[in-house]
Order: C-alpha cells, then sequence, then structure tokens
C-alpha cells in the first residue's frame, strides 16, 4: 500500500503543471567566485579534440549556471567543436528525464546520434558528470565500435559502482519546493522497491542502484549497471573491448562526497556489506570484465580527488584541472 501510494503521488506530480514550472536545483553548482578567470590553456595549446558532455541529476543540458557555462569554457579555451547531450526536448523535459526514464533508451539514443555527428567524425573526448559519467562510459562500451575514436573519458563524481543509498535532496526554499518533493519521492520509491519491474524500468537512480546485502536481487533485477558491469555470468565481449580502446579513462572523486554512497563507487570501489574494496581487488578488474585492466596496464587509468562536496566545484578549478591538463592540445601531448 505504501508503495502504491508514492507511486501514485510521482505520477500526479508528473502530470500536474507543476512539472513543468519546478524550477529544479541541479546538482552541479558552480561557485558564485567563479567567474570567466585567467585563460587555463596557453595559446600554443589550443585546439584538440571535439567534446562531449552528459549532465547529472537534477540539471540539463545547456543551463546557464551549469552546463551551459562548462560548454562555454571549453569553447573558450580551446575553440573546439562541443556537445552537450539532452535526453529531453526543452529545459524541463530535459532535467525531468534525468529522474524519470529509460537509461538504455537514453543510451541509444545518444549512440545514434553521435554516429550521425560529422563534427565528431576525426575522434572526441567526453566528459560525464555525476551520474552522466557512467552513462557516457555505457554509450561507449556498447556502441563505440560504431563511432569515431573515443580518446578521453573523464568523470566527474560518477557511480560507477552504483549507489547503496538513495540519492540526496537539495534542501531548499519554497521555490524549489516542489523540485525537492519530486526528489523525496524518488528516495522513497527507490528505498520501498528499487528492483520493482516499473521503478527499476522508469526511476533512472534505480537502474544504477546496488544493494551489497542483496545481491541476487541485483543480478537478477538490475537493468543497466549490472549490464554496462558486466556483473553477470554471461559477459559481453564487445563492451572490455570498446572500453579498453580508451586512450584514457579519468575517475573524479569528491573528497567529502555525501551524495553518493559509497563514495568512492566514483573510482570503481564496491562496498561488499563489511569492506570497501578498491578496484584492483575486484573480479571486474582482475578478470577485466570491461577493459579497465587492460587500460591499467598501458598506463591510462587516473585517480584523482577534487576537495568538497559532490559536484560543487569552481569553473575555473575545471579549466585547469579537466580542460587544460586532459583535453587541451593533440591527444600525444597531453599527460
Amino acid at each position: 500500500m505504501a508503495r502504491a501510494l508514492l507511486l501514485a503521488g510521482l505520477l500526479a506530480l508528473l502530470c500536474t503543471p507543476y512539472a513543468r514550472a519546478i524550477g529544479l536545483r541541479p546538482h552541479l553548482a558552480l561557485s558564485k567566485r567563479a567567474g570567466a578567470g585567467p585563460q587555463a590553456v596557453a595559446d600554443g595549446e589550443r585546439g584538440g579534440l571535439p567534446v562531449v558532455l552528459w549532465h547529472g541529476m537534477g540539471d540539463s543540458c545547456c543551463a546557464a549556471g551549469s552546463m551551459g557555462a562548462v560548454r562555454a569554457a571549453i569553447e573558450e579555451e580551446l575553440g573546439v567543436f562541443v556537445h552537450s547531450v539532452a535526453t529531453g526536448d526543452g529545459e524541463y523535459h530535459d532535467i525531468w528525464s534525468s529522474f524519470m526514464g529509460n537509461v538504455n533508451a537514453q543510451v541509444e539514443v545518444v549512440c545514434d546520434a553521435l554516429a550521425d555527428m560529422p563534427e565528431l567524425e576525426g575522434g572526441f573526448n567526453m566528459v560525464g558528470f555525476s551520474q552522466g559519467g557512467q552513462f557516457l562510459r555505457a554509450v561507449v562500451e556498447r556502441c563505440g565500435h560504431r563511432l569515431p575514436p573515443v580518446h578521453t573519458l573523464i568523470t566527474v563524481g560518477g557511480q560507477h559502482q552504483g549507489v547503496m543509498n538513495t540519492p540526496g535532496c537539495t534542501q531548499g526554499s519554497a521555490a524549489t519546493g516542489w523540485a525537492d518533493k519530486a526528489c523525496q519521492v524518488m528516495q522513497g520509491l527507490l528505498a520501498r522497491g528499487a528492483y520493482a519491474p516499473w521503478v527499476r524500468e522508469n526511476v533512472v537512480q534505480a537502474q544504477y542502484f546496488k544493494d551489497p546485502h542483496n545481491l541476487d536481487a541485483y543480478l537478477a533485477s538490475s537493468t543497466f549497471l549490472a549490464d554496462i558491469n558486466n556483473d553477470r555470468d554471461d559477459k559481453e565481449g564487445r563492451y572490455a573491448d570498446n572500453l579498453a580502446a580508451l586512450e584514457r579513462l579519468v575517475l573524479y572523486r569528491f573528497e567529502d562526497d555525501s551524495t553518493v554512497v559509497p563514495r568512492d563507487s566514483a573510482w570503481f570501489s564496491f562496498f561488499n556489506g563489511t569492506d570497501l574494496v578498491p578496484l584492483c581487488e575486484q573480479d571486474i578488474y582482475t578478470e577485466d570484465w570491461i577493459g579497465l585492466r587492460r587500460i591499467g596496464e598501458k598506463g591510462g587509468l587516473y585517480f584523482e580527488s577534487v576537495p568538497g562536496e559532490h559536484m560543487q566545484f569552481t569553473l575555473q578549478w575545471f579549466r585547469e584541472e579537466v580542460v587544460a591538463r586532459w583535453l587541451a592540445g593533440e591527444p600525444s601531448r597531453r599527460r
């Protein structure tokens, strides 16, 4: 009964006029101190490959205070083509699709769009923010063989080994109250049935939920994460080959992250119910289920830390740490 009421509440919320004027606060919150700042890329290092971005939960492809500013920073620093993924038609639908939707369908649409994008024909790089990190990894694994070469994939605060607790909600003012309620309904649905058929097919965050105390249910019911991590006995070899073709996989973790539990899921670490197991001690790495070992053996796997809470960084940090370090110049000149 409780689950039915929660589901009814969510559907009612989605079907009211408030859904189009909800004023969701994106999880990416660039510091107000983060203006344009000094140029981070020297003139001789300008240029490089086109860049594809995928935003996180509660954000949109082009919001001026978040992804729009990130896109503009890359364009200004490098002078390259930047495509920011949208999974909904218009800002509000894009935001809602980060809570409600089928991730497998979203990934397939993005695969098709990138394959048809002439600006990417010479190869490109990718940057995924929060859940957008594992979604872009899915793009590489599932359709990298039919895309131009993806050289570097950077994930910022991703959840590569899923989440074991429901993602945190912002505590907003009256202006964001409906957004908070929507997020809280999502939390309630996950807590009461992340693997229930309707929830696992339609609530985005349920599709990378991984309960360490009930791995049998996860393996039987996960519609997304168990597949892209090749967690089941029937492995998809193409996933490993496609991901291993990356030049670099750069994994950023937020040091004080309380939104992603466990925090080190950003580094592929897994909490087994007792201990936090680092990537190098897991079968996904030692048996090379998805190509991570091959990337590591060629020196292309990087584990990086960001000070602060989940998705709280300055635009100048992004220019200096991500754009200048990983995206600027020709691939062979990057560290």
